[in-house]
């Protein structure tokens, strides 16, 4: 019988193990980046010459030694016009000519790119200046004032600004204040340099204003750049406490000129304002009328203030003055028509309304719910056909992104599937969602779905797997199903093997240390938080944690949204002392990430419900009337907030 062995031994040894094109590709790939590049010709030979993935294998000989040739460019370009990989070539060649001095060529592959970057737009904007072009002075200008660092490409630009006399002086200490701002501190040490001697800062002013601001701020300096580094003493003290940082501006603003006084008033009452302090709007008003900001973030936030104060005429009246394009977001839209309602105007009200109401979003809805109870033209409704989908598989860049996530490259795949989506009507984007579904890719179908501008298809939009389990487990835990789906969309998009940056997993993306909370409460196994990245147990455990915190949030299904992104403490800190109007409440959440969050995911839930049918809601009624705060924790809250910290 061992004769039978060897021989059986030998018969397998003769079998050439034959790798799949896909494990070829990654190892080419894997190879490509780490510069092997003789390994990476071995595995590239072995892909089939009609394999989707040869324009990467051409890509990376373009890149391998960092040869760059404009001929090999030229003609991967020629080969694959649509695609990704060209965009990136199509920036290099810009880039080239640009450096070259090139200007026609440069223009030439500029003007193809979809989002070009900062680089290559500076580097246009300088050679629009050459051509005299006065639209360029203006978007110059707007570019320089940013607390953010910029390319050497746009020191040319700006140069050209400050020689017109379209940038002043005034100008550089405006971007040292946004630079201070921003805790950009190099930054403001250039900016700093480039004043007269006699204007700047000094060079301890700045550790001083971290670590001894009130002694910086009792030192009214006649040099700007010092004022500069005082008013960002003033700003980190305010963000510690508002009340502290007003009655020090109180005893020294008087010793500041008053454009300063009124600028570290608008400072203590933005951070006292996302404190939702109730003196904000008293120290907004010392910073001077509603347009009289500056800074974005003073006005945005003068608004808010004046949101859960209910003061409807500051709030139209704050709108009214921001900057056109603000005052075009859907946003500031919406709450300024509630203002006209609310001061008795609603003819006009009506009409911004009805013009939101056409949109299926958050504002959509809520404009819709304010108009008067009658038909409203609403998104038509598109069912995909065989030949949509028949056509999205056809799409060879399609076909590669399909591919390339075959052969587990996510990031790869995500870029391709993107790109191909960028150009597509309703109908194809539809069909191209429809085909991602059906390759169980959750979150680019609904990324494609959410693509359409006049044709929808909501069942694409607000697709529900896991529907067996998230049911059952909502049930379980007596949650509305609606709102179940809703935030496993925002969260991962239905995506189970979702990992965030901080470590977050699965579905509903629940953190280690709120898994092992979880799993000792059920009373599971010491190994069961280990499984909480599959769908059963990430599920159960995150609609068990979402119960917890509704119940010890007064069932507030707003608290508890925001207490799944941002933690029960803060969702709590955040209510005011009085009942305060949901949508208010929301507007008013200090952290945009959840701010934003919830939105998305009491929208997903109305649709949600709309899918699935069963007793319906408006979304202002969802979001309903939130509690005033309570001054204590409940003893569930007690321990639900353990895990504060752990769910996002």
């Amino acid at each position: 019988m061992i004769w039978l062995f060897f021989l059986a031994l030998a018969a397998f040894r003769a079998v050439p193990v034959t790798a799949s094109v896909e494990t070829d590709f990654r190892a080419a790939r894997e190879n490509f980046m780490k510069g092997r590049f003789d390994r990476f010709e071995f595995y590239a030979a072995r892909i089939p010459p009609e394999s989707l993935f040869q324009s990467y294998l051409s890509y990376w000989r373009i890149r391998a030694g960092g040869r760059n040739t404009t001929g090999e460019m030229l003609n991967f370009l020629t080969r694959y016009p649509q695609s990704p990989l060209a965009e990136k070539l199509r920036a290099d060649l810009a880039l080239f000519y640009a450096r070259a001095g090139d200007w026609p060529q440069f223009r030439a592959y500029y003007q193809t790119l979809i989002k070009p970057s900062q680089e290559l737009l500076c580097h246009d904007l300088n050679q629009r200046f050459q051509d005299g072009e006065r639209d360029a002075g203006r978007e110059g200008a707007q570019l320089w004032h940013t607390g953010k660092d910029l390319p050497d490409s746009c020191q040319p630009p700006f140069e050209t600004l400050f020689q017109q006399g379209r940038l002043t002086q005034e100008d550089r200490y405006q971007r040292l204040r946004l630079a201070l701002n921003e805790g950009n501190l190099r930054l403001a040490q250039a900016l700093n340099s480039s004043l007269p001697a006699d204007e700047q800062m000094s060079a301890g002013a700045v550790p001083m204003a971290q670590r001894h601001g009130e002694e910086l701020l009792q030192t009214a300096s006649p040099r700007r750049g010092q004022r500069e580094a005082a008013l960002y003493a003033l700003t980190l003290f305010a963000k510690l406490d508002p009340e502290g940082a007003a009655r020090l501006w109180e005893t020294q603003a008087t010793h500041y000129p008053e454009a300063e006084q009124r600028f570290g008033w608008g400072q203590i009452a933005l951070h006292a304002a996302r404190k939702h302090a109730p003196r904000a709007l008293e120290w907004f008003a010392r910073s001077g009328p509603p347009g009289a900001h500056t800074d974005e973030a003073q006005s945005l936030w003068r608004t808010r203030a004046a949101l859960r104060a209910g003061h409807w005429l500051e709030v139209y009246q704050s709108i009214h003055a921001m900057p056109a394009a603000l005052q075009e977001e859907p946003v500031w839209r919406y709450w300024k028509a509630r203002a006209m309602k609310g001061l008795n105007a609603p003819f006009p009200a009506n009409t911004v309304f009805a013009q939101l109401s056409r949109t299926p979003d958050y504002y959509g809805l809520l404009a819709l719910e304010e108009l008067p109870p009658r038909v409203e033209s609403r998104p038509a409704f598109y069912v995909v056909t065989p030949d949509d989908l028949q056509t999205a598989e056809a799409n060879p860049a399609l076909q590669l992104a399909l591919a390339l996530r075959k052969a587990e490259l996510p990031a790869l795949a995500q870029e391709e599937w993107n790109y191909a989506l960028r150009s597509m009507t309703d109908r194809q984007l539809l069909g191209a969602a429809e085909l991602a579904l059906r390759h169980e890719w959750h979150d680019r179908a609904i990324y494609a779905a959410n693509q359409t501008k006049n044709e929808h298809n909501f069942d694409l939009r607000y697709i529900a797997p896991y529907r067996d389990l998230a049911s059952t487990y909502a049930r379980e835990n007596d949650l509305d199903e609606a709102w179940v789906f809703g935030l496993i969309r925002q969260e991962s998009r239905f995506t189970a093997v979702a990992r965030s940056r901080v470590g977050a997993q699965g579905l509903m993306q629940i953190m280690p240390a709120t898994a092992r909370w979880i799993a000792r409460e059920l009373g599971l196994d010491r190994q069961a938080h280990a499984r909480v990245g599959a769908p059963d147990t990430n599920i159960r455990f995150g609609t068990y944690y979402l119960k917890r915190i509704f119940d010890a949030l007064q069932q507030s299904p707003v608290l508890a949204t925001a207490a799944y992104n941002a933690g029960p403490g803060r969702a709590r800190r955040w209510q005011a002392e009085v009942p305060l109007e949901g949508a208010i409440y929301v507007e008013s959440i200090p952290f945009l990430e959840t701010r934003e969050y919830v939105k998305r995911v009491l929208t997903n839930a109305m649709f949600y419900r709309s899918r699935f049918g069963g007793e319906t809601r408006t979304l202002r009624e969802r979001l309903g009337v939130i509690p005033a705060r309570q001054p204590e924790p409940t003893p569930d809250m007690a321990k639900v907030e353990e895990t504060d910290e752990s769910t996002n």
